[in-house]
């Protein structure tokens, strides 16, 4: 199974929250604030979602507090250990070896980005948020904020069929946005 990725996703390793009663506490504590469209998860994995990079930089340091790790270094290299950030584009912050980032299509043609435990299975199924459609999604919504954000900071280049190009002046090279194609799709044909 995987869970649904969209926003600015928290990803938790639920098997190494459950070493951690602390941060099984922090978790306890902050569940009622976090709206229920937000979150998701499988039976590896705790997905919560958030629109603004603010937003999950404030979750993921709450969860640090309370004992879960986020960035690790061994061997000069940063890796995810307990919890990672994730975008529904497929961006991470740092690598992440217990975690599987893929993209599939809905039915419509809408592409999703789905985390998953790693693992030799192949996905067969994904852990939405309860009551989730995509008209009301933070897939969407993020997706349009994005899309404008992109279109006032940078020069859009051309379109590829999965892709937006675009120049990013001060950097001088090209930054590239996933399409996503949105329309309704009813919750049945998603799992």
């Amino acid at each position: 199974m995987a869970v649904l990725v969209e926003g600015y996703s928290v990803i938790i390793n639920k098997a190494r929250a459950l070493e951690n009663q602390e941060a099984l506490n922090a978790l306890a504590a902050v569940e009622e604030t976090l709206h229920p469209m937000a979150v998701c998860s499988d039976e590896h994995l705790l997905r919560v979602g958030f629109m603004t990079l603010v937003q999950a930089n404030e979750f993921l340091d709450a969860l640090e507090k309370a004992g879960l790790h986020y960035k690790t270094i061994e061997s000069d290299t940063e890796t995810a250990q307990d919890v990672v950030k994730l975008t529904q584009f497929g961006e991470l912050e740092v690598p992440c070896p217990w975690l599987s980032v893929k993209f599939t299509k809905l039915k419509d043609d809408t592409l999703i980005c789905l985390a998953s435990l790693k693992s030799e299975q192949q996905t067969k199924s994904v852990a939405l948020p309860k009551h989730w459609s995509l008209d009301i999604s933070i897939l969407k919504r993020f997706h349009d904020e994005r899309t404008h954000y992109m279109q006032e900071t940078y020069e859009h280049l051309r379109s590829e069929p999965m892709q937006d190009i675009y120049w990013d002046k001060q950097n001088q090279k090209e930054i590239r946005l996933l399409k996503l194609k949105m329309s309704s799709t009813p919750k049945e044909q998603l799992q």
